[in-house]
């Protein structure tokens, strides 16, 4: 079941308020809407589900509800909903946007993302919403202003890729967007 689903199934099964489960929480009420909307996803690990699970347990505690099981049993089953590739991705977009020295500014304008929000993603802080067609953006672009054979060979040296294989742009955009994705 994915993040959302869980998430809002104990909000159901607690019979609670976002702004209930925020409180308890820490955890800002306009971030909590975004999680249960699925705009947006906590880093697989970082402080947020942790802060989730304990304010799940603390409403089902004050409210005599036994069947939620201990914080990290909740904690658990909060994360086996996150996509813990997220932090392979970050990983590997902030080595390859190092490597080819593409700016956070320079890059969020093809991907169509804040540059701050692709930032945290480079650095772990957030997962990305859409890591599909984030990849296929930052690939699409990085081919297509990339074009020097000595980049092309950077590129292929960071995501272990091998020149003769690839021959066309199109051939190079799904090798670099199926890089960043792989678990």
């Amino acid at each position: 079941m994915s993040f959302v689903s869980t998430l809002n199934e104990y909000c159901t099964l607690l019979a609670c308020s976002s702004k209930d489960l925020a409180e308890r929480s820490g955890i800002s009420p306009s971030t909590l809407s975004r999680y249960r909307s699925g705009r947006r996803t906590p880093s697989y690990d970082g402080e947020s589900v942790r802060k989730l699970a304990s304010g799940i347990v603390s409403i089902a505690r004050e409210r005599g509800i036994e069947s939620i099981g201990t914080e990290e049993e909740v904690k658990a089953d909060l994360l086996s909903g996150l996509n813990h590739s997220s932090t392979v991705f970050s990983h590997r977009l902030d080595a390859l946007m190092r490597t080819l020295q593409i700016s956070n500014v320079e890059m969020s304008r093809q991907a169509a993302v804040d540059p701050s929000y692709l930032s945290r993603i480079r650095n772990g802080r957030r997962s990305p919403a859409d890591p599909q067609g984030l990849a296929q953006r930052c690939a699409e672009y990085i081919v297509s202003h990339r074009e020097d054979r000595e980049l092309l060979r950077e590129t292929l040296e960071v995501i272990g890729g091998d020149e003769r294989g690839v021959r066309s742009a199109s051939e190079l955009e799904d090798l670099i967007a199926r890089w960043l994705l792989e678990k």
